[in-house]
């Protein structure tokens, strides 16, 4: 009695929904990757700048020298600066005058974050409607979420204002341990919000510090 054989191999039908399927799924890898990544640079750029409020505020307290986070933003790339700047140096105005011309500015920079190369990363426009954080928490309950500006870092930042150069926000830490916002007239303390480029690759995060007490926290 004869057998018929069959054969092993795939068909061109069964060998196109195969590669099919391997594109899918190295689609949703990589979104998955790049999502992801983006989600930790979020959170590594918001406790960067929680950590660069403490040294200040340790620094200032130790060395009995005022010392300042500064936010810079000319509309092509933004990052944070901490500066050691005596009084005996003479009156400065953060609000208009050029951050970044440290001649001008007086003192001594002690570490420089470049926030700008990290791709996908942005702020958070506090002024559009949102659920992610509507009200803040005690001691910072009294912190008003009203964005300072339009786009970018003033769009995220509640204590930033426009000048020479740029955007920037300033915040001065005194010897005493108080901490005082040099720009925004804000007297309670400020936020600002960091969150990916496009808000549907993950959650923003929030940097809040209360005036004068100090107190700073990452939400």
């Amino acid at each position: 009695m004869s057998t018929r054989s069959r054969s092993t191999g795939f068909t061109l039908v069964e060998l196109l929904v195969g590669v099919a399927l391997l594109g899918i799924l190295a689609t949703l890898a990589g979104m998955a990757v790049f999502h992801g990544a983006t989600r930790a640079r979020v959170s590594n750029a918001a406790f960067e700048v929680a950590a660069l409020y403490t040294a200040a505020q340790m620094r200032a307290s130790s060395m009995g020298v005022p010392h300042y986070v500064v936010f810079h933003d000319d509309g092509t790339g933004f990052g944070v600066s901490m500066l050691e700047r005596a009084d005996a140096l003479g009156a400065f105005n953060w609000a208009s005058d050029d951050v970044t011309n440290l001649s001008a500015v007086g003192g001594v920079l002690h570490e420089r974050l470049r926030l700008s190369h990290e791709s996908g990363l942005g702020f958070l426009d506090l002024g559009a409607p949102r659920s992610d954080f509507p009200t803040l928490p005690a001691p910072f309950a009294s912190i008003s979420l009203t964005p300072s500006g339009s786009g970018r870092l003033l769009g995220g930042c509640t204590f930033c204002t426009e000048g020479t150069g740029g955007a920037r926000g300033v915040i001065r830490f005194s010897p005493n341990g108080t901490v005082q916002m040099m720009t925004g007239g804000t007297e309670t303390g400020g936020v600002i919000a960091f969150a990916p480029d496009s808000r549907g690759s993950g959650p923003p995060r929030w940097v809040v510090i209360a005036a004068p007490a100090g107190a700073i926290r990452v939400f």
